[in-house]
């Protein structure tokens, strides 16, 4: 049984930069997904892939990504590891209504090794550097994580807390 999906594409100034068939994904880890444009200001983003077999109908990813972050880690979960894969931005309240597709790309095993991380900067012959670095810790039931990662010079951060840990964060500013 095939089960035909229908797409639309409508005028969006989003391209999706990663990942491709050079910068492929690792199930149930943590991946990058980059685009560049500001146009629309938010979207939802979908998994997608031809073969039924692998995927059965479109995973949504997000529900409400904003365009002006220019890239979002994602942890696709238990996908099944296979080729044939793109991802869709989409309209948030229409998700037939696409602003950009992927190239398509691989989900690799867990436990794979990463692709190569090079910059633009270095891709056109000169050097720069970038990194990324994760942390987690776990405390009576509180857990959080951070993430770091740098490139061309510019450096995110972000931190995030399980309820447990945010409960125990809320608490402890409370009684300051």
């Amino acid at each position: 049984m095939m089960m035909a999906l229908a797409v639309t594409f409508v005028k969006a100034e989003l391209k999706v930069t990663q990942p491709t068939s050079d910068h492929w994904w690792v199930a149930q880890s943590l991946n990058t997904l980059a685009w560049e444009g500001d146009s629309p200001d938010q979207f939802s983003v979908f998994l997608s892939n031809s073969d039924t077999n692998v995927l059965t109908s479109m995973l949504a990813l997000t529900s409400i990504t904003y365009s002006y972050d220019k890239s979002k880690t994602i942890n696709p979960g238990g996908i099944t590891p296979s080729g044939g894969y793109t991802l869709l931005l989409t309209n948030p309240l229409n998700s037939s209504d696409v602003y950009a597709k992927s190239d398509i790309f691989e989900i690799k095993a867990v436990g794979s090794a990463y692709p190569p991380q090079e910059t633009a900067a270095s891709q056109s012959g000169s050097s720069s550097g970038a990194g990324s670095s994760g942390s987690s810790a776990t405390s009576s039931g509180a857990s959080a994580s951070a993430t770091s990662s740098k490139a061309n010079g510019a450096e995110k951060m972000e931190v995030r807390f399980g309820f447990m840990g945010f409960s125990t964060l809320m608490i402890a500013f409370m009684m300051l």
